[in-house]
């Protein structure tokens, strides 16, 4: 991860830290004072103090635990996210019976998942279905791939230069600004998604584990 606008997370974080140890002491000042000088175990004025150093801690922590752990920009949108797609074409793989681009391996576990092995520019991927889709009809998009805003125009071209065998890679990457700096995302991947094209289901070899 660069650095870049991310200083402006850090800060926040180191802020939230310091700010912290500062109503510690100052918590265990007032209650002191007001014990020995005041003589007193109980005070309205500093129980209410506390409770509002607490809750704008409590508010900071909050705020910054979600921006840095939970949150998730829509791909679409252009001010928090850059996007590009990859098309390559797949490579043609073959054994004693049959030619297939894709190896399809399923786990029945407790957590079903399949795993995708294929070829491309001279390489091997593997990929699972939580993050790559199989398409093999008509339309290049399929349900699943619904989830990422492929061009189905650009699709369509990919179809007819590649003979409906490549795969498109959606690769979302979040912009270097101060908002995605504040939650640590500056400059980060966001996501990255691999449709898989194939002319038909009889180029995928299935494998049951």
């Amino acid at each position: 991860m660069s650095i870049g606008w991310n200083i402006l997370g850090i800060i926040a974080w180191l802020a939230i830290v310091l700010y912290l140890v500062f109503i510690v002491q100052n918590i265990r000042k007032r209650h002191l004072m007001m014990i020995v000088r005041d003589r007193k175990r109980f005070e309205w004025k500093t129980t209410f103090v506390d409770a509002i150093e607490v809750f704008i801690f409590l508010a900071a922590t909050s705020g910054m635990i979600f921006l840095t752990f939970f949150s998730q920009p829509v791909l679409e949108d252009n001010t928090l996210i850059t996007s590009e797609v990859e098309y390559q074409p797949l490579i043609l793989s073959t054994n004693s019976h049959k030619s297939y681009y894709v190896t399809a391996n399923s786990d029945k576990g407790m957590r079903p998942v399949q795993t995708y092995n294929f070829y491309s520019n001279g390489s091997r991927y593997t990929v699972k279905s939580t993050y790559a889709t199989i398409s093999d009809g008509t339309d290049p998009k399929n349900i699943a791939s619904n989830v990422i805003p492929f061009s189905t125009k650009a699709l369509k071209n990919a179809d007819k230069e590649y003979q409906k065998a490549y795969v498109a890679i959606y690769t979302a990457t979040y912009k270097k600004n101060w908002y995605n700096g504040l939650a640590l995302h500056s400059g980060r991947q966001a996501t990255k998604y691999y449709l898989i094209r194939v002319p038909d289901r009889t180029f995928v070899k299935e494998v049951t584990h």
